[in-house]
């Protein structure tokens, strides 16, 4: 795979939540961060469905709910399990419960990803700011 580099100056709030989220995964924030964007760029035609209409409900908001969904996150309890589980994964295999949950949780986690990254693209659209501080 080729790879590029590139240099973004992004507020230092938001680098320490990557760091957090970073940790909390247990992977490197370049890792992270390739697959946020991953996760943001993803062509239409590979949206599970019902995410695609969650996404293109997000154009019908006015631009305070859009912020509100691009400073959401993984509900805590959610997040936890995902901790806890990813955390069992490195000390052993898991089960089969325990993998599918992981799927679920992830799957989770990607949605929101998703919906935080079009919630930026539509306010940048429309010329609103877009620091999280």
């Amino acid at each position: 795979m080729t790879t590029s580099s590139v240099a973004v100056e992004i507020p230092q709030s938001l680098y320490h939540r990557l760091e957090q989220a970073a940790a909390r995964l247990h992977k490197p924030v370049d890792n992270l961060v390739i697959e946020t964007l991953q996760a943001a760029l993803l062509g239409a035609d590979e949206i599970p469905n019902y995410i695609q209409v969650e996404i293109t409900a997000l154009e019908s908001l006015d631009d305070l709910a859009l912020r509100e969904v691009a400073e959401s996150e993984m509900n805590l309890k959610e997040q936890q399990a995902l901790q806890r589980i990813l955390d069992l994964q490195g000390m052993r295999r898991l089960t089969d419960e325990e993998a599918t949950r992981l799927i679920e949780l992830q799957t989770e986690y990607g949605r929101v990803l998703l919906r935080k990254a079009r919630a930026f693209a539509l306010l940048a659209d429309r010329g609103q700011p877009l620091s999280v501080e």
